[in-house]
């Protein structure tokens, strides 16, 4: 990456199928979703699982004088990343792209379709699992407070150390975050809006209008941290079909027990 850390990236080489790009969310490792990406190895696409930097074995460590934010993942770590994947698995740097989402994932990886390595990579549509906007009115009580007021004194703690702490004073459990990017994750929640990213060399709030690949945007009915209305208030930045999955496999269960998320993928990719 630019600021010299390195991001490693799982690799499940598969047929001749699209490329399933995984992006995690906030706090989670890569490895936690080795189960769905050898699901979906096993039937013939070829998987990468990206790192989101500063997360699982990324090198980066969020510090005052090495920050990122939005901007910053999507133009940078997503592409590169996606490129790294491509050049491991012996595919075209144009080879069909799918990305597979999680929460946080999804935020970002709806900045990077509006951008033009998307087009480049020939990113050819995206599921999010639980990927939403965390704007605070879509949430009812206690997760509306959280992230309504949570959102100003996390904002708050992490300008004042440089960074949102991890260990004892890791009240969420996202781990070590950059200022930036939790500032810019506060705003968010609270504006539903991605304006003023850090170092941003486009309107992103104009260019995901016009994204033209299909976005998917699913979630379970016992996702407490992803609403139905928090999926639709994503989906009017861009455009997308919003879906609930049948079962209950939560926030974060789906990864370990792939079946459902692997059968609504395959079908996604089957029609596009």
């Amino acid at each position: 990456m630019p600021d010299g850390s390195t991001s490693p990236v799982l690799l499940f080489p598969g047929a001749t199928r699209p490329l399933v790009m995984m992006w995690p969310g906030l706090g989670m490792g890569a490895h936690y979703y080795r189960p769905i990406a050898e699901a979906l190895s096993e039937r013939g696409f070829p998987v990468a699982v990206g790192e989101l930097r500063g997360q699982g074995r990324s090198t980066a460590v969020a510090r005052r004088n090495q920050q990122w934010g939005y901007h910053h993942l999507a133009s940078q770590d997503y592409p590169r990343s996606i490129r790294g994947a491509k050049k491991a698995l012996g595919l075209a740097s144009d080879h069909p792209t799918v990305f597979l989402t999680h929460s946080m994932g999804g935020q970002i990886g709806a900045l990077f379709l509006a951008r033009p390595e998307a087009r480049e990579l020939n990113v050819i549509g995206m599921m999010g699992v639980g990927s939403g906007s965390p704007y605070f009115r879509t949430f009812s009580n206690p997760e509306r407070s959280r992230l309504r007021y949570g959102g100003y004194l996390m904002q708050g703690v992490s300008k004042i150390l440089g960074h949102w702490p991890d260990g004892a004073l890791d009240v969420t459990n996202y781990g070590r975050q950059s200022d930036v990017h939790l500032s810019e994750w506060a705003r968010f929640g609270r504006s539903n809006t991605l304006t003023k990213l850090r170092d941003a060399d486009q309107d992103y709030m104009a260019s995901m209008r016009s994204i033209g690949v299909p976005v998917l945007l699913t979630r379970f009915s016992n996702d407490s941290y992803c609403t139905v209305e928090s999926c639709e208030a994503l989906a009017r930045l861009v455009p997308a079909q919003v879906e609930e999955l049948p079962g209950t496999l939560g926030h974060n269960r789906w990864a370990r027990e792939p079946q459902d998320v692997t059968d609504r993928l395959d079908a996604f990719v089957a029609a596009l």
